[in-house]
């Protein structure tokens, strides 16, 4: 099956794509990739092209559709053509993640009393840690992410009543 996806931006189109259980497969300019997933550990894989393994990491799909995908140290943002990339924004009443990273720490669970300002997690991004902070007084309804896992940009992170 032929496939589209933008990737960073552009879009590209494969063919004579496949994902059945743990393999990948596809054409793109005249070459053929294959893809084994040799493990999983929640979104982090180890991958063999048969020319080597390597580690992979997907994160959690955006609520516009797009996925972050970081393989040999390098970063993409990828989504299904046709759907619309937008830039992260604010959400009612859930707080966005302001770049694409990794849940690194959960300061405040659901429940608890939060002042507008007030640390809920921390997201790893680019080296540094950022706050994600209330954006009013109130309790928190949820926390979506885990620590460890990874993040788009946008992505909402948690949710304050």
């Amino acid at each position: 099956m032929d496939k589209s996806f933008t990737i960073n931006g552009k879009e590209i189109k494969v063919q004579d794509f496949k994902h059945q259980h743990d393999t990948v497969t596809f054409s793109f300019e005249g070459k053929t990739y294959f893809y084994s997933l040799i493990s999983r550990d929640g979104h982090e894989m180890i991958l063999d092209d048969k020319g080597g393994r390597f580690r992979a990491a997907v994160g959690t799909t955006s609520r516009d559709g797009e996925t972050m995908v970081i393989a040999g140290g390098n970063e993409a943002i990828l989504s299904d053509s046709g759907k619309k990339m937008k830039k992260a924004g604010a959400h009612a009443g859930g707080l966005a993640s302001p770049m694409p990273g990794k849940i690194f720490k959960v300061l405040k669970e659901a429940g608890a009393e939060v002042k507008k300002g007030e640390a809920i997690l921390i997201l790893e991004a680019m080296k540094m840690e950022h706050s994600i902070r209330s954006d009013k007084d109130g309790k928190v309804k949820k926390i979506f992410f885990q620590v460890g896992q990874l993040v788009q940009g946008g992505v909402i992170l948690a949710e304050v009543e």
